[in-house]
């Protein structure tokens, strides 16, 4: 719907071309379609020549004409102008607002191709994100998909904090360029001391300059897909599988990793102690220590420990469960 004050505007443009028209008519004394004829071309200043011989009066009329029309062209021009303006405006403050709102969720910076398919897994497993993206035609693509996005450079401290990395939990660099995405980890670790940061290097030498910098994890893109195509061509039914649970489509079944905190219910407790596959009925696949050293099937009498990161198979239900046990003891 325009704004009202368009409607006038385009209205007044409207009178111009009806006086113009009459003016002609009575002035030069031609027909109706010529006046309207040489009001059109005079407006649209396309540089026609006359339709008619025109008298001294006629010239002075038409030249009356064309400097209304530009100036009511240039104040319509202006004021729409100034309505785009003010829509971005309302749609920065728009999405300033729900960033407010958002509390553990992930930021993803970049949305390229590989950006654009981070961004539909997060929106299909539900998670809350933010898009960082400084790429106006880029920003086209995400608008219709009603994602919260911040037009800006991620490297920048300022933008990462209008993306309340204070609040979120996990950082995802997909930058066109290591080096951005280096600068990008810099900055993150700067502003979030513990938010977990992963990020992708085209160059293997890229990768330990970027873990140095404190990303928790780096990605080869192009190894990461050969390794899975070569997994994919030796254990076909397996890499199926795995992508079934991660996928989940219409299964309630999830492969998650758990965090075992400090003072927990779980804390100092077996898988037996606990009773998981009684109680819960999700299986321990493995335990990752704090070391970074992993147990796969750990044995039924291991006793967690603070900091214990357990993968674990369940219904969604039963993880969630399980997951409140493994969380802080309410103080």
């Amino acid at each position: 719907m325009l704004d009202t004050r368009i409607e006038h505007l385009l209205l007044g443009m409207l009178g111009i071309i009806l006086i113009g028209t009459v003016g002609f008519v009575v002035i030069e004394d031609v027909g109706w379609f010529d006046a309207f004829y040489m009001t059109a071309i005079t407006l649209a200043t396309v540089g026609f020549q006359e339709v008619w011989d025109m008298s001294d009066s006629g010239h002075l009329w038409t030249i009356f004409i064309m400097f209304t029309g530009i100036g009511l062209f240039f104040i319509i021009a202006g004021h729409i102008a100034q309505q785009a303006v003010d829509f971005n405006r309302y749609r920065r403050f728009r999405m300033a607002k729900r960033i407010r709102k958002l509390n553990e969720h992930f930021i993803l910076c970049g949305y390229g191709r590989m950006g654009q398919a981070i961004a539909r897994e997060l929106k299909s497993a539900g998670k809350s994100f933010v898009v960082v993206e400084k790429d106006l035609e880029k920003i086209a693509l995400v608008a219709p998909k009603d994602m919260v996005v911040i037009q800006g450079d991620a490297t920048l401290d300022d933008i990462l904090l209008q993306a309340g990395i204070e609040r979120a939990t996990t950082l995802i660099g997909v930058l066109k360029d290591d080096q951005d995405n280096l600068f990008l980890t810099l900055s993150a670790r700067n502003l979030k001391s513990d938010i977990y940061i992963l990020t992708r290097a085209t160059i293997p030498e890229s990768i330990a300059k970027m873990e140095r910098a404190g990303a928790d994890k780096v990605m080869n893109p192009y190894e990461a897909a050969g390794t899975k195509l070569a997994r994919q061509a030796m254990a076909p039914g397996i890499v199926d599988f795995i992508e079934l649970i991660l996928n989940r489509g219409n299964l309630d079944l999830a492969l998650e990793t758990i965090t075992i905190e400090s003072g927990s219910q779980a804390d100092g407790k077996s898988i037996l102690d606990l009773g998981i596959r009684k109680n819960f009925n999700i299986i321990v696949t493995a335990v990752e220590h704090r070391t970074g050293v992993a147990d796969f099937n750990p044995d039924p009498g291991y006793k967690f420990k603070a900091k214990d990161k357990l993968i674990v198979l369940g219904t969604v239900e039963n993880l969630v469960g399980f997951e409140k046990l493994c969380g802080a003891a309410i103080q």
